[in-house]
């Protein structure tokens, strides 16, 4: 007898949890939802995630509040997404950051201690140079560097970061040396224009305006094709090299959190990113919409995590 109340006890605790859990998704969200953002206000990261918030907001049905969360290339805001409590109301836009800073040991846990709800779309990050630069193409350059080891000087947002793995890539492909300098996001542009710097490494939306102000001219795009934004500017793949990374942006929540909380932000992050006003931003800012769901993103990161890891032992970048 007392075995069969046990069960029965167990059963009906089984029946509410699942009732519980099944009513908080029926009714989510039922205030506002809290968006971490991994950088300082003002770059093409804040400035997008605040546009795909906006626009996102009637689908989701509450507003999605903007926090700004910099510092440590993405650490900071990571360690605050996996630590919120997984209930959809803390998400987190992520980035390529999200495997750079996992596998650099910047956090002490892996890009699975998230869930990643949807990929929203990409920037290209391409190799920057003044318009001065005596480097009219990517192969003079790359002819140029072959010639002088470490004479290039490269700057990035920081070490680890994915403008710093970028021309680590483009490095090893072509067997070429170059002098990698952190920078910081901000001081990128500034620094290649007061020729602190020889070329940079840069999410396109960036350098995009000193590029049309003829102040600075894109030798190559390391993505899978050609930007839209600059059609003349050829690819790593167009020229012959097997080096392919972009600057995806995403929203990821932290781990646990249920499954029907997941699907509604899936789909008003989906509906945020066919917002006319957002994709006539995106075009504005060289952010390219491209976005994939759940399973679809998942099978993008995972794999581009690989490749990052590899890169990153290689290099002796990675920290287990």
């Amino acid at each position: 007898m007392m075995r069969r109340k046990t069960i029965s006890a167990v059963l009906t605790i089984f029946v509410a949890l699942s009732f519980g859990i099944s009513a908080f998704g029926a009714d989510y969200p039922s205030k506002p939802v809290q968006m971490l953002i991994p950088f300082g206000a003002g770059g093409s990261a804040d400035s997008m995630g605040r546009m795909i918030a906006k626009a996102s907001e009637e689908a989701l049905g509450q507003n999605i509040v903007a926090v700004n969360r910099p510092g440590a290339g993405g650490a900071i805001m990571l360690t605050a997404l996996k630590e919120a409590k997984p209930d959809g109301y803390t998400i987190g836009w992520g980035s390529t950051g999200l495997l750079t800073a996992t596998n650099i040991g910047n956090v002490p846990f892996k890009h699975d201690a998230f869930t990643h709800v949807a990929r929203i779309g990409y920037s290209a990050m391409p190799i920057a140079v003044r318009a001065d630069a005596p480097w009219k193409t990517f192969e003079e350059f790359a002819a140029y560097a072959k010639e002088n080891p470490n004479k290039i000087k490269i700057g990035n947002a920081g070490t680890g970061s994915a403008t710093h793995l970028t021309p680590i890539f483009i490095e090893k492909e072509l067997g070429l040396q170059f002098v990698h300098v952190p920078l910081g996001a901000k001081r990128r542009v500034p620094s290649l224009l007061g020729g602190e710097v020889d070329a940079i490494c840069v999410p396109l939306p960036e350098v995009a305006p000193q590029v049309r102000a003829g102040k600075a001219r894109v030798l190559v795009m390391p993505s899978e094709k050609r930007d839209p934004a600059f059609p003349d500017v050829p690819t790593m793949k167009e020229l012959g090299y097997d080096v392919v990374i972009e600057l995806f942006r995403g929203i990821s929540v932290p781990k646990g959190t249920p499954d029907d909380v997941v699907a509604k932000l899936e789909e008003a992050f989906k509906k945020g990113s066919q917002d006319p006003a957002f994709i006539e931003f995106a075009k504005k800012n060289s952010f390219n919409i491209a976005f994939m769901g759940q399973k679809e993103y998942n099978e993008y990161v995972f794999p581009m995590d690989d490749k990052i890891a590899q890169i990153m032992t290689e290099t002796g970048l990675k920290k287990d």
